[in-house]
């Protein structure tokens, strides 16, 4: 049942991973707009390993861990809604968010968001969090 569970999360996480677009300008939709943005992009399926490296805090340091999950084929069917984000200054937010994957859901999550550059991105921290709840951590994130 814990490789199941672990297999899982690892799908949620690669669908977390896909399809690239731009980053919103300061000058467009909210800050919370685009936190929701970010984590729907970065947990859709339809989303590509660049454009998920793209939307992740320390991207790059993960982008092995986003490309073993998007080769999984249980990471077609992913996607994440947000019910919340509360801004915790100007650069970090807290966000409550499902990640669904098929007609199965997760618990409710609770993560971060960063600004970087002028860009939201979704907290590594979530991310490892995710994972964490098959049972390892990966070295991204432990450092």
């Amino acid at each position: 049942m814990r490789r199941v569970a672990f297999v899982l999360v690892l799908a949620l996480v690669l669908a977390a991973c896909g399809g690239s677009s731009r980053p919103k300008t300061s000058s467009g939709p909210s800050s919370k707009e685009q936190i929701k943005s970010s984590y729907v992009r970065f947990f859709s399926s339809k989303t590509d390993v660049a454009g998920k490296v793209k939307l992740l805090q320390n991207g790059p340091q993960f982008k092995p861990l986003i490309q073993i999950f998007a080769s999984n084929p249980l990471a077609s069917n992913v996607s994440a809604t947000v019910s919340s984000v509360t801004l915790q200054g100007a650069n970090k937010a807290t966000v409550v968010y499902v990640v669904k994957f098929g007609g199965t859901s997760l618990p409710k999550q609770t993560g971060t968001a960063v600004r970087e550059n002028g860009t939201w991105k979704v907290g590594d921290a979530s991310l490892c969090k995710l994972i964490a709840l098959g049972g390892t951590t990966p070295s991204a994130c432990k450092s």
